[in-house]
């Protein structure tokens, strides 16, 4: 039996959307006009009235990137998915999900954000989005043309954010009651919204996973990289820009991207001195968020990966711990080392300490700044499947997010438990993190310690889950002894800036 078609009616037109079982979904709603070869590196404008009913019975295209299963691209991929329950009553919390990939690639219908699984035992409305992504999203093209900005993709959010506000009603979402949760890069989109005030009526309180709060750029960096873009391009005016079809630019953003020196870092946010102000941690510092429930957290080996070979080089991280303590003197480089290879062992110490400071520590010292001024949680996923241990992969990023959205028969995901045959340690640890998770999506409060000036407490993840010290406290200490804490403290840029500032 065919199951009924929901419809939606708001102040922009009709919506048909689909429904099974127990959750109705709406997906590729455009919340953004169409780009054209003129505004793609533009500000995107809202989306107007449409006539008769859109149908959001299927992702839309998505935005320009390259990479191995990529989906259809097209110039109307501003849009966003929704899930709802069907049995609610009243208005519920929304959660609302922006996708991690390097700030070059992914999408918000990638099938393991599918969000009907923490819509119905969550009782809460899923949302998730594109956003402009490399060069359409992240680069300063206004050498060619004043009307090219940069942080195109976080305005995207702001866009979207705002369509929320506006019509998630209609979907029985609470526009007041709006938790943003973002991944990797999504987290460090995240870390800046919580700071920024043109994102502060937009949403209620944040979830960040794996983001990174210091890994933006300064404007002086991103001009930088656009230029290197636009010579090795042998793009010099914004006539020739717009020439070049999305398929052409997209082919050039990525082999420009391996070619350049920060490989996987190449696109990044931007302080801009004007929508994003200074860096998030200073902007913490000062109370930004105020008010605002956070909770943040880690994997317990963010870049397992780098013990791989073939993977540290596809994303050019062998030389990552070298430029993230360039900045340090020879002394600390060396304490840092020996501190690492005497508790972790040798082999693990490329695939922790750069981890540490790109994730970690650095979420340590933004949960610090917040919690002065809002209640703030920490989390570690230590959980690690048979096959990831055998890798060496452990822990690995983004391998928490099968277990956040319930989406572990995902076909894309069953490789990682290949090797358990008993699946409810698994089921269990994903049980566990949604319960909390709906908990604080609901009541913006959690069930253990939050962080208070130097106490540094977190619930780790596990097949038994503890509550515990976030990071070996002595190796806390050791890092607040660094340049890379100094310039944090102050918004001086971490990494690719210069010391002079």
């Amino acid at each position: 039996m065919t199951e009924p078609t929901p419809i939606v009616h708001t102040s922009l037109g009709t919506i048909s959307g689909t429904k099974k079982g127990e959750v109705c979904s709406f997906k590729g709603i455009p919340y953004a006009q169409s780009l054209t070869p003129t505004t793609r590196f533009s500000p995107a404008l809202p989306i107007g009235q449409w006539q008769g009913v859109f149908d959001a019975s299927s992702y839309g295209p998505i935005c320009p990137q390259k990479g191995l299963l990529r989906k259809k691209m097209g110039d109307n991929s501003l849009c966003l998915n929704i899930w709802t329950p069907i049995t609610q009553k009243k208005l519920l919390p929304v959660l609302f999900f922006i996708h991690g990939g390097s700030f070059k690639q992914g999408a918000g219908s990638e099938t393991f954000y599918e969000g009907s699984h923490l819509a119905k035992e969550g009782e809460m409305v899923v949302v998730s989005i594109n956003y402009r992504l490399n060069i359409w999203g992240f680069c300063d093209f206004s050498s060619l043309d004043p009307s090219y900005t940069c942080n195109n993709g976080l305005t995207d959010v702001l866009l979207a954010l705002t369509w929320v506000k506006t019509h998630i009603h209609h979907f029985g979402g609470d526009a007041s009651r709006v938790t943003i949760m973002g991944q990797s890069a999504g987290g460090t989109m995240v870390c800046t919204l919580f700071t920024i005030a043109a994102a502060k009526p937009l949403f209620a309180q944040a979830i960040i996973l794996s983001g990174g709060p210091t890994q933006l750029q300064s404007k002086e960096e991103c001009l930088e990289t656009s230029q290197a873009f636009l010579e090795y391009a042998e793009i010099d005016s914004k006539q020739t820009m717009e020439s070049l079809s999305t398929q052409k630019l997209v082919g050039l953003q990525h082999t420009f991207a391996k070619k350049y020196s920060f490989g996987a870092a190449t696109y990044r946010l931007t302080r801009d001195h004007n929508l994003v102000e200074a860096y998030p941690i200073p902007l913490a510092l000062t109370g930004a968020g105020k008010g605002k429930p956070l909770l943040i957290g880690t994997t317990g080996e963010e870049m397992g990966f780098m013990n791989i070979k073939p993977l540290a080089n596809l994303f050019k991280l062998n030389n990552l711990i070298e430029v993230g303590i360039a900045l340090e003197p020879e002394h600390l480089r060396k304490e840092l080392l020996d501190t690492y290879t005497a508790k972790y062992g040798e082999k693990q110490v490329r695939s922790l300490l750069y981890p540490d400071l790109l994730f970690r520590i650095a979420s340590i010292w933004f949960a610090q700044a917040c919690s002065a001024y809002s209640p703030t949680w920490m989390y570690r996923f230590d959980f690690e499947t048979k096959a990831l241990k055998m890798q060496g992969m452990h822990a690995v990023h983004a391998s928490d997010l099968p277990y956040v959205f319930g989406n572990l028969e995902n076909h894309l995901i069953q490789p990682m438990f290949l090797l358990d045959r008993d699946m409810n340690p698994i089921y269990a640890v994903a049980q566990e993190i949604q319960r909390d998770l709906t908990r604080f999506v609901h009541t913006g409060n959690l069930p253990w310690v939050q962080i208070q000036n130097d106490q540094i407490t977190a619930k780790c993840y596990d097949e038994h889950s503890s509550i515990g010290p976030m990071v070996d406290p002595a190796i806390n200490e050791l890092y607040h002894k660094t340049e890379y804490y100094r310039r944090s403290m102050l918004g001086l840029g971490t990494f690719k800036e210069e010391c002079n500032d």
